[in-house]
């Protein structure tokens, strides 16, 4: 096919950057009177401090294991910084139990060889001694010893960390070996600047050689974390909130000793959850191939997927993400489902079971619930019990409910049955019901999005970032505002659910869906650009279009919403220099005023983004751009530890000799992320 692409004129940014790339504004809302407020999250927090912004700047090089709904986050060495703020550490129910953690040799902090998390659950961290004074004029030579830090974290709130001590020194060692532990029992919207801080007296106590913090929380949960040492400590020093347990080691000549800590997270008092049953993981699809980079990113992603299942109310779905996002959110947990449909089809089912339960029933704007919305966000723990944030259970989100129907009628082409269709047959209905009276705000066929609650979310698509919806110039469009691949979501959740109810039976409901589909699709001509070929990422409040280069109308191609002619002209654009950096498909193209590399959605790579639109051309029969998009996320994913690909990465055009750039605080493992490539 000859290459129809339009020529991509760009005019010159002035700045590659409004702000610095870790502060991030996460939502603007415009108060009475046109004052304004912002509202930051991650490194962005107002005042933070550069030591802090250092110390998140350290997860895009940490190591992660999780288990169900308890994770661990530290950096690579193992350790959890005491005297400086950061995200590390052991969390449980959007809580965190372990907030500190520091491992001493006679004084000294062991030496990193090596560190991997790539068990998933399991976290190993291979160190060794500095040069060390064992007593007055006595010294070990640094690499005299091997100290091997096992940690596995189990389904129950536990985490199990196993040392072990080998002496290659010619002459027997005594040793003093110290293990401090820190709790601050942070809520999780605390640590991303969400909610404010609030003030907790950690109790610190010994219970015959174990260590066991508390806090009794404002919502009358007692929360606590237990140390069980599997040896007797020689000494055991409690200070506000912190324990540093120590322990005599003897090393023969050659010989080795063992000990092992048990950590075990706990919550006592309404509200709380029950112990978790582990699960045993699927046996669905194999897939083997005779590329060795292949079969490697593909096991990861698995890996990390089965890592990132979690459960609430014995239903399994995928978190979004660690550490900032390891909860139930409506759009991550539907695509990754959706990614995975082909692998492990039960958590499309438990998915849609688990928000078809949560579906809005009435209409609160304190969290944009309406009936028949399918959730954006569940949050539990402290903020959530007392109702400090709409994220406890909110609703803000425009597309969530057009995935919820998509992936119903998708489950059932893989599952070849239409049970599951039936079972949620009354929240089908109720979806449908709110695109319809709900989602269209002002009568004029499109789906809108308006934030009501307080402190919601602006921008209610997947780029809900303030500045993730941008007018040409690169400046905010004014909502209410329609979403370019939300009407084509709409359009392939109206045909597949269309067809299902065909196949129940129900031929007159499926043609009035079907007759949805078709006028929506009329509508989209009202986002066509004819000057550049393309369709504006959205319409604002005066329904004047948004930047047309941008990533969105490639989720347009995923849909099958457009014709074979616009598709090219989409295309053209989607694989131009400009928005192809050789790595993915930008979010904004290098040049527009807006753009900066490392934005987060504002010109960085997102892998699952990519991935949508390059099954989207394959469905168009462009097979050239899809492997070239598919090798491309190859690639990238070679480049980053233990071949897992982050939530997004830097925009940068590739060179060769580079990697691509690492956002400094991404989400890793992060669900749709991990999904991109069992899903391509």
């Amino acid at each position: 096919m000859a290459d129809a692409s339009p020529k991509v004129t760009l005019v010159r940014a002035t700045a590659i950057a409004r702000r610095g790339p870790l502060e991030r504004v996460h939502q603007r809302r415009r108060k009475p009177g046109g004052a304004s407020t912002a509202i930051f999250i991650g490194c962005g927090l107002p005042g933070a401090d550069r030591a802090h912004r250092r110390k998140m700047d350290q997860l895009s090089n940490s190591l992660v294991v999780k288990a169900e709904n308890v994770f661990l986050v530290t950096p690579r060495d193992g350790g959890v910084p005491l005297d400086e703020r950061h995200a590390f550490g052991l969390w449980y129910r959007d809580c965190r139990f372990l907030s500190g953690y520091g491992l001493l040799l006679n004084g000294e902090p062991p030496v990193l060889l090596q560190a991997s998390d790539a068990l998933g659950t399991t976290a190993i961290h291979d160190l060794t001694n500095p040069d060390l004074e064992l007593a007055p004029g006595v010294r070990l030579p640094a690499q005299s010893l091997s100290l091997r830090c096992e940690r596995v974290v189990d389904a129950r709130g536990g985490l199990r960390e196993r040392l072990e001590l080998a002496n290659h020194h010619r002459e027997p060692v005594r040793l003093d070996l110290e293990v401090v532990l820190a709790a601050d029992f942070q809520p999780m919207l605390v640590t991303r600047g969400l909610v404010a801080s609030h003030e907790r007296a950690v109790h610190v106590e010994v219970d015959e050689g174990a260590v066991r913090f508390s806090v009794l929380g404002r919502d009358g949960v007692l929360r606590t974390t237990t140390a069980e040492p599997s040896v007797e400590p020689a000494g055991i020093e409690l200070s506000s909130a912190r324990a540093a347990v120590r322990f005599d080691i003897d090393l023969p000549a050659g010989g080795s000793r063992e000990l092992t800590i048990r950590l075990t997270a706990a919550e006592i008092g309404e509200g709380t959850a029950g112990v978790v049953t582990p699960r045993s993981p699927p046996d669905g699809t194999r897939v083997r191939s005779d590329q060795e980079l292949f079969d490697r990113v593909l096991a990861r992603s698995l890996q990390d997927l089965d890592m990132l299942r979690s459960q609430l109310a014995e239903s399994s779905y995928y978190s979004a993400g660690v550490p900032w996002y390891a909860t139930l959110f409506g759009r991550d947990g539907l695509i990754s489902a959706m990614q995975m449909l082909a692998f492990d089809s039960d958590v499309a089912a438990e998915t849609l079971r688990l928000l078809g339960t949560l579906l809005g029933r009435e209409v609160d704007d304190s969290r944009d619930e309406q009936p028949g919305r399918v959730l954006h966000e569940l949050r539990v723990g402290e903020p959530a019990a007392l109702g400090e944030t709409p994220f406890a259970r909110y609703y803000g989100s425009v597309d969530a409910t057009p995935l919820w129907l998509s992936l119903l009628a998708d489950h059932a082409d893989w599952s070849g049955n239409l049970d599951l269709f039936r079972e949620l047959r009354p929240q089908v209905d109720a979806a449908l019901g709110w695109m319809e009276r709900y989602g269209d705000l002002d009568g004029d066929g499109l789906i809108e999005y308006l934030c009501r609650a307080p402190d919601g979310l602006v921008n209610q698509g997947w780029r809900d970032s303030w500045d993730g919806v941008p007018y040409a110039d690169g400046m905010p469009l004014e909502p209410p505002i329609a979403l370019v691949e939300v009407q084509g979501y709409a359009i392939r959740a109206l045909r597949g659910v269309a067809r299902l109810f065909e196949l129940d039976g129900d031929g007159a409901q499926g043609e009035r869906l079907r007759e949805r589909a078709d006028r929506l699709r009329l509508e989209l001509d009202r986002f066509w650009l004819p000057d550049m070929a393309t369709y504006a990422i959205g319409l604002d409040r005066g329904k004047r279009p948004g930047s047309e280069l941008t990533s969105n109308p490639g989720h347009l191609l995923w849909a099958g919403a457009i014709s074979p002619e616009r598709a090219l002209s989409v295309r053209g654009v989607l694989m131009s220099e400009a928005m192809f950096s050789g790595w993915g498909v930008r979010t904004l193209a290098a040049g527009h005023p807006g753009y900066n590399p490392i934005g987060y959605h504002t010109g960085s790579v997102w892998p699952h983004d990519t991935a949508l639109v390059a099954c989207g051309l394959r469905e168009y029969g462009f097979d050239d751009d899809f492997n070239t998009l598919f090798d491309a996320l190859l690639e990238a994913s070679s480049q980053f530890g233990d071949y897992r690909l982050p939530e997004l990465f830097g925009g940068h055009a590739r060179t060769p000799g580079e990697g691509p750039v690492p956002y400094p605080v991404a989400c890793r493992p992060q669900a749709w992320a991990a999904g991109s490539i069992p899903y391509l």
